[in-house]
């Protein structure tokens, strides 16, 4: 069996909204990264200046990480990323399966579930990946668009956030076409790691939730 291994997070906001992750964020992902790296990480924007975290997500990635603008990295000087980026991956099947990227703050009301769904359609998307609500979502659409938001790595505030740090691992099986999310977040009342787990498969060229 051969899985991709993607780690999506963003929206830290540092040093403006927080000062740091939370210590059991960093032990969560050294513990994932224990004996395999990511094989690609999608941050979702509004890093802000934390160029830290930054080179901690690049040690545990083996390949690329893929950065978007968010709406405050643009106000507080970080311009250097695009609004858009896209990861391919080819099955063994020679089929294509697109993952999307981006901030998110394009869409008015934030998060809307039709415009994110239409933005993926039209950029070809099975995925997209998308932050700036800080609430945590896995979220299939009826047109079979698999619609992903990591939250706040940090539990930073927004307009609607969950104040809940949190992010989420994605696998995708080469050969079967399943895709596995693993959202993790700190409980708050024990203040432990928890998480929660979705299971889907790609059927022709939509993504169905795996019965």
């Amino acid at each position: 069996m051969v899985r991709i291994r993607i780690l999506c997070i963003g929206d830290s906001h540092v040093p403006i909204r927080a000062n740091d992750l939370p210590g059991q964020i960093y032990n969560k992902i050294n513990e994932l990264t224990e004996t395999k790296l990511f094989d690609y990480t999608l941050f979702s924007g509004d890093v802000i200046n934390f160029p830290e975290f930054l080179d901690f997500l690049n040690k545990k990635t083996k390949r690329n990480l893929f950065r978007v603008i968010g709406n405050m990295d643009y106000y507080y000087g970080n311009r250097d990323s695009p609004t858009f980026q896209k990861l391919d991956i080819f099955f063994e099947d020679k089929h294509k399966f697109t993952i999307g990227l981006t901030h998110g703050s394009q869409i008015k009301p934030r998060g809307d579930h039709s415009q994110l769904e239409n933005l993926a359609i039209e950029k070809y998307y099975n995925i997209l990946v998308s932050g700036h609500t800080h609430k945590e979502e896995v979220f299939l659409t009826n047109k079979g668009i698999l619609l992903i938001n990591p939250g706040s790595v940090t539990g930073a505030w927004s307009f609607v956030a969950s104040g809940i740090p949190t992010f989420i691992e994605l696998y995708v099986d080469e050969k079967t076409k399943e895709i596995t999310v693993n959202l993790y977040q700190i409980d708050k009342k024990t203040r432990q790691i928890t998480d929660f787990v979705y299971y889907f498969i790609l059927k022709n060229k939509q993504i169905q939730k795996k019965i």
